[in-house]
C-alpha cells in the first residue's frame, strides 16, 4: 500500500474517532435544548437550523432528533420545510466532500455488506438509494458514505435523496409539533405520518423482491 493512501487512511480514522467521542462526550442534547438554542436567534432561527442540519453529518447527530427539534420549534407547516432543506443540504454537502476526498478510495473493494450495498448502488442507482433513505436498515450518513464512493452519478443520487427523505421528515417533524400542540388532531396526524412512514418499507420491499434487489442485509456481515 502506497504511503500516502495509508496516511490518508490513517488521519480519516482519526477524524471519524474524533468526531465520533466529540459526539458522545459533549453533544448530548435532546430536542428541547436544540429548539431553545435555534429560537434564541429570533427571525434567523429557520436559516440556523438549516445551517445545522447541514453540518449535521461532520459531528455524526442523529438526524431524528433535530427532525423532532424541528417540528419543536417551528411546528407542522415550516417545520418540514426547514428539515427537508437542511438534510438535503447535508446529503449533498457530505457526499461532495467524501467525493473529492476519497478519490483514492473510489476502486476500493468493500467485503461483505458494504461490497454488497456499493454494488447495488451503481447497478440500481436511483431506486436503491431512494429505497435505503425510505427503510431504515442502513445509517443515514453511511448511505452517503458509499454512495460517494461508488459510480453513481450525483443527480441521480440527489433525486433519490430528495424523494427518500420524505416520509421520515414529516414523520418525525409532526412527532415534534404534536409536543407543542396537543389536540387530538394532531395526534391523528402524526399517527398516519408514522403509519405512512413504515408502511412505505413494506411496499418497496416487496417491489424489490419482485426485481430480485433484495434488501434484508445480514446486521452481522463486515464491511
Amino acid at each position: 500500500m502506497p504511503k500516502k493512501l495509508l496516511i490518508k487512511i490513517i488521519s480519516f480514522a482519526l477524524l471519524i474517532g474524533l468526531l465520533l467521542y466529540i459526539n458522545q462526550a459533549h453533544v448530548d442534547l435532546h430536542p428541547e435544548q436544540i429548539q431553545f438554542a435555534v429560537l434564541s436567534f429570533g427571525i434567523w432561527a429557520p436559516l440556523i437550523f438549516i445551517l445545522i442540519f447541514s453540518l449535521r453529518p461532520f459531528v455524526l447527530f442523529p438526524a431524528s432528533i433535530l427532525a423532532i427539534a424541528g417540528g419543536l420549534s417551528f411546528g407542522p407547516i415550516l417545520g418540514p420545510i426547514v428539515t427537508y432543506i437542511g438534510s438535503l443540504a447535508g446529503a449533498i454537502l457530505s457526499f461532495f466532500l467524501i467525493r473529492k476526498l476519497g478519490t483514492n478510495f473510489q476502486q476500493k473493494k468493500w467485503r461483505g455488506r458494504g461490497e454488497l450495498i456499493q454494488k447495488k448502488i451503481e447497478e440500481n442507482g436511483f431506486f436503491y438509494v431512494m429505497a435505503l433513505r425510505i427503510i431504515p436498515v442502513i445509517n443515514f450518513d453511511f448511505v452517503t458514505y458509499l454512495s460517494a464512493l461508488s459510480r453513481i452519478p450525483f443527480k441521480r443520487y440527489l433525486l433519490a435523496t430528495m424523494v427518500g427523505v420524505i416520509p421520515g421528515t414529516l414523520a418525525f417533524n409532526f412527532l415534534g409539533a404534536s409536543f407543542v400542540e396537543l389536540n387530538a388532531t394532531m395526534l391523528i396526524i402524526t399517527g398516519a405520518m408514522f403509519l405512512i412512514a413504515f408502511s412505505i418499507p413494506v411496499m418497496i420491499r416487496k417491489i424489490m423482491k419482485k426485481k430480485n434487489m433484495d434488501i434484508d442485509l445480514l446486521p452481522d456481515e463486515k464491511l
